[in-house]
């Protein structure tokens, strides 16, 4: 998820507040996990969206957020349910990278 154009961006606290609202377990800079369901987010303001690592962490702006899941079939409205939240909160749609 990374805002149009890369310029934009949402303001990182306002994310980690959603984030922390469910059972994450905030490791450090802009990552976030849980482990059941199985969910992996990272918060970062990138120069491009083909090459960024967790190190690109801004506590004020984020403009890509990295989403990754492992989903079974009893979690996965959980999951779906924290997404939309997501989306909701940034005005933005979770798509899959290419």
């Amino acid at each position: 998820m990374a805002t149009e154009p890369l310029s934009n961006t949402w303001e990182t606290a306002k994310i980690e507040n959603y984030l922390l609202s469910f059972d994450f377990l905030h490791k450090h800079n802009g990552n976030f996990d849980s482990q059941s369901p199985y969910l992996n987010i990272s918060l970062m303001k990138v120069r491009d969206k083909k090459s960024w690592s967790s190190q690109n962490y801004n506590k004020e702006e984020t403009n890509y957020v990295s989403i990754i899941t492992s989903v079974c079939s009893e979690q996965e409205t959980v999951v779906k349910n924290i997404l939309k939240g997501l989306e909701k909160l940034l005005g933005s749609n979770i798509y899959p990278d290419d």
